[in-house]
């Protein structure tokens, strides 16, 4: 019995699409330092995980409003 192989697969890999991701907005941001600060076991391990997720202590403070008169 003679049996070919063909094959159904592309000759090239196509490339993923990958799905479109926004940038959080700086209220995001501040709630993710916030949370990052509330779960870390003291400051240098606090200061290691924002800096792995590109966070700055800075935006986990909250952001002055004005008084009103």
């Amino acid at each position: 019995m003679n049996t070919t192989h063909t094959s159904t697969a592309p000759s090239q890999n196509p490339r993923p699409v990958l799905p479109y991701t926004e940038e959080p907005d700086p209220e995001q941001r501040r709630r993710a330092v916030r949370a990052v600060a509330s779960a870390a076991l003291d400051a240098k391990d606090c200061a290691e995980l924002l800096e792995a997720l590109g966070l700055a202590p800075e935006e986990g403070r909250p952001v002055p409003t004005q008084r009103t008169r």
